[in-house]
């Protein structure tokens, strides 16, 4: 059956209709969306899921086992004050980020601070005692972290500008080569520890560089880390955080959990999928996706066969197609990687359909093909860039796979897209 549908012009008119077979084409024309009101495009956070993450992680770990959220780079992109709230509503016991820059507007928020301690990963060499973060470093709730021994002099100078002690963790490399303490000076760090008068050791920590793949190594850092532990025992102190374990590793095995895990990419909802070959903790919970990337269609326009689409003329159209752009592209953080081989996911319910990028994704906009419609499509039909189903083709893991790139990139891209955040509303069927 042919369907034809006639699209009204800006002059009150209609724009004649050429029937081709499974196609609904316009001839040159379309309506073009008023977008004087509109978002172009929005993340869809689902507080909930997160919340309901949160759960998931706590049931496998064990009540015993402390949970860190990693909030880092805006939590991944999707917020890292709504982020950091709920996690702390949900139980955490701590955050996680990298810089004093990222710490500052979750330990200063108004009216209400984050009040779960958060833990600094770079080294921190000088901290303003009259700036925003001195009052979270005096009352406790700001924790920095040790690199090498020459930044003992720092963090304890720290300590005395503030008149305070400073909950520090000491960092163990035991396999990354980026920043930490050699795990075989560690009793030296601690017993130069002991002899400061303004900090705390309240924590000791390792990264793995492969959890998620490559078992053999992670291993083989889990025990030079013990090893070190074992070295300093007796100049550490016994209520010490100790905590080696992401994502990747909180599935791996309980070897790895120790006093705390610290989670990111899977309070977010990703991760376990990606993991190869075993171990993997059994029956573990599931975590679910807590983010969609949505837009509308702008424009609708049909196109003839030998047209060619977008820059550099990647792709050219081998019938005449219906072709919709989506006001998104690698400036808001879709990647342009993606540029003929992605698809995005139009409509809702039983009326969606996936519609292929055509031609290179561009700084604003992508072109998609509108072929598999399953009826009549218009300029303000829902776009779903990328799906909080796992396994839509349009998923986080399946973009990353097809950019050559990684769920943290992905995700860490959409930092500048505005987002929206919602409760209990799931997308995936």
């Amino acid at each position: 059956m042919v369907e034809t549908e006639r699209y009204p012009d800006k002059r009150g008119g209609s724009h004649g209709v050429r029937a081709v077979p499974g196609l609904i084409v316009v001839d040159r024309a379309c309506v073009t969306l008023d977008t004087s009101e509109v978002t172009a495009s929005w993340l869809e956070i689902d507080l909930s899921r997160l919340e309901a993450n949160v759960a998931a992680v706590r049931r496998l770990v064990g009540p015993a086992i402390r949970v860190c959220g990693v909030v880092k780079a805006d939590a991944y992109g999707m917020g890292a004050l709504p982020i950091a709230r709920r996690l702390a509503a949900a139980g955490a016991d701590m955050l996680a980020v990298y810089s004093p820059e990222q710490a500052a507007p979750l330990v200063g928020a108004v009216p209400s601070p984050i009040l779960v301690p958060i833990l600094v990963m770079m080294p921190v060499r000088r901290i303003d005692p009259d700036g925003a973060l001195a009052p979270a470093l005096r009352d406790g709730r700001l924790h920095l972290t040790l690199h090498d021994a020459a930044h003992l002099d720092d963090v304890e100078a720290i300590g005395a500008d503030l008149g305070a002690s400073v909950p520090l963790h000491l960092h163990i490399d035991t396999g990354m080569s980026r920043m930490g303490l050699n795990a075989e000076r560690v009793r030296d760090v601690a017993e130069a520890v002991r002899a400061t008068r303004h900090i705390d050791v309240a924590g000791i920590y390792t990264h793995f560089a492969a959890a998620e793949d490559d078992v053999a190594f992670t291993d083989s850092q889990m025990t030079r880390f013990e090893q070190a532990l074992d070295d300093a025992a007796n100049v550490l102190p016994d209520d010490l955080i100790v905590h080696a374990a992401n994502t990747f590793a909180v599935h791996r095995n309980a070897r790895y959990h120790r006093s705390m895990v610290r989670v990111g990419l899977g309070l977010y909802g990703y991760g376990p999928p990606l993991m190869e070959g075993p171990p993997r903790v059994t029956d573990a919970p599931t975590v679910r996706p807590i983010m969609r990337w949505v837009s509308a269609l702008a424009h609708v326009e049909c196109w003839p066969r030998g047209a060619s689409v977008g820059y550099n003329r990647t792709h050219r159209l081998d019938q005449d197609t219906l072709l919709g752009v989506v006001p998104a592209g690698y400036g808001d953080g879709y990647a342009l990687a993606l540029s003929n081989q992605a698809v995005v996911r139009i409509g809702e319910g039983d009326a969606r359909f996936e519609a292929p990028v055509l031609g290179r994704v561009n700084m604003d906009q992508v072109v998609v093909d509108l072929s598999a419609a399953k009826g009549p499509v218009r300029c303000g039909d829902p776009v779903e860039l990328i799906s909080n189903d796992p396994e839509a083709p349009n998923s986080v893991e399946a973009l990353a796979r097809m950019a050559g790139s990684s769920c943290y990139e992905v995700l860490c891209r959409l930092s500048r897209v505005p987002k929206k955040y919602v409760e209990g509303r799931g997308h995936c069927a």
